[in-house]
């Protein structure tokens, strides 16, 4: 089937072609004639990666009318990267229409450059749950000549704390406009949106995530020895130096230390997690696009709303809490009709929850191995001076404090510290002397540049 027989015009699906999109997906063969033809709601349920996007984009571009200067559809989004990526298929598909006009509000950036941008005839909007409440607080855009509400990746919004908002918004909108949810769970929250807000009559549309996970995308994992797990995850990063992929962990806090860990090393990588401010996630994701960056580390908190086309790979450093989760994260590979890894770095221990997660999903894991690198010549102890004492405020406890968050060591990494007033000595293997160097080189601590030597070892 072709997107012209759903009933997308031939503009759109030029458009379509020119970006090496020709079949329609299950979720958008399902959904376009829906949206396309009925005057109902729509519910629909599908995992990460399914389309979806395409799936409201497409025919809502085809109802508006590109003469009435007016917002005709609202989509709602959880987060700043889904929105501009959204914003963007819109712009992309609507290349030959005549000129339908998008813009892309959230937080993070001054309000008064949205403000100044919805001054201009908009025929879309694309937001963030709490700025477009803020817009509308400053009547800097009205909701009356609305068709079309989205409510994109509602349970992303939900476990974000938009419910309120999403309330509010709702309870704006006059009761004709179309109301299109997309979820991949259906938790209490999104039951509630749907028994409040979406049509009886609603047309419900599910895309089996067991089928949808086992498309294209080989499920592994690797057993790790106790105290090796780093080791076992750069011997299969260095098999794979010119893929990329992403790399889930539980806790920002990881997330950060595991980045500064893999500093220096031949595959370059960086964390994407909640302490960095907007600018910095930008710098981040345009690395990751554009190539400098191979690996992605994120929380799945933060990796929300992140869609990156051809990544070959999804590392689960820590197993998901739930299986839900491992669709997520393994969703973001093998997109488009491309095959992708998904691998789980576990102990031996740890087989009982991926027998959970292939009984829940319907899945089948496969081990693979690794080969560690024969090394000894760099596991001898090596002594780096640093120009940080007493004086600075560094006792050895806290100097053990400050290498573990800021150079990624491990507490028992460093050994035989002795503190003076404005230097330090301490002891590591040599294997983290490029690490802690490439870490802490434009560092700086009460307006002092941080200054290290490698200096031969002291003993008593």
């Amino acid at each position: 089937m072709t997107f012209g027989q759903l009933g997308i015009n031939e503009a759109i699906t030029q458009a379509l072609l020119e970006n090496k999109i020709s079949q329609p997906s299950d979720i958008q063969r399902k959904a376009i004639p829906h949206i396309l033809k009925n005057e109902t709601d729509l519910v629909s349920v599908a995992q990460t990666g399914t389309g979806k996007t395409a799936a409201f984009c497409l025919p809502i571009l085809q109802t508006i009318n590109p003469g009435l200067a007016e917002i005709q559809a609202l989509v709602l989004v959880p987060t700043r990267e889904l929105g501009q990526q959204v914003a963007r298929e819109f712009f992309l598909f609507s290349k030959h229409m005549p000129r339908i006009f998008t813009e892309c509000v959230y937080g993070g950036v001054p309000i008064d450059e949205h403000i100044q941008r919805l001054k201009r005839s908009t025929h879309v909007v694309v937001a963030t749950p709490g700025r477009l409440l803020d817009l509308l607080e400053r009547k800097a855009l009205n909701l009356q000549n609305l068709k079309f509400v989205v409510l994109d990746e509602a349970d992303e919004m939900m476990n974000m704390g938009f419910k309120t908002e999403i309330d509010k918004i709702l309870n704006l909108c006059k009761n004709d406009v179309r109301k299109l949810l997309f979820t991949a769970t259906m938790p209490a929250d999104v039951t509630a949106v749907i028994r409040d807000y979406i049509r009886h009559d609603a047309v419900t549309i599910r895309i089996n995530a067991e089928e949808f996970i086992n498309q294209n995308i080989e499920h592994s994992y690797i057993i790790y020895n106790q105290g090796e797990k780093l080791d076992y995850l750069k011997a299969f990063l260095s098999e794979r130096k010119d893929q990329r992929g992403i790399l889930f962990c539980r806790t920002k806090t990881a997330a950060k230390r595991l980045s500064k860990q893999l500093a220096g090393f031949e595959v370059t990588a960086d964390a994407l997690h909640g302490n960095l401010n907007q600018e910095m996630r930008d710098k981040v994701m345009r690395g990751l696009r554009k190539g400098r960056i191979s690996l992605l580390i994120a929380t799945d908190i933060a990796a929300r709303g992140i869609d990156v086309k051809e990544l070959d790979y999804i590392i689960h450093y820590h197993l998901p809490e739930k299986s839900d989760q491992y669709t997520h994260r393994s969703g973001r590979t093998a997109r488009a009709g491309k095959s992708g890894l998904s691998v789980c770095l576990i102990r031996t221990e740890d087989l009982t929850e991926i027998k959970t997660i292939e009984s829940n999903l319907k899945i089948k894991f496969t081990e693979i191995s690794v080969k560690l690198p024969n090394d000894t010549k760099h596991t001898h102890p090596i002594g780096i001076q640093i120009n940080l004492g007493l004086i600075q405020g560094f006792t050895k406890n806290y100097l053990v404090e400050f290498l573990v968050e800021e150079a990624g060591l491990s507490t028992g990494d460093v050994k035989n510290i002795r503190v003076n007033d404005n230097s330090a000595y301490f002891e590591v293997s040599a294997r983290y002397e490029n690490q802690i160097f490439l870490n802490l080189r434009s560092y700086k601590v009460a307006h002092r540049n941080i200054k290290m030597t490698v200096v031969e070892l002291e003993r008593d």
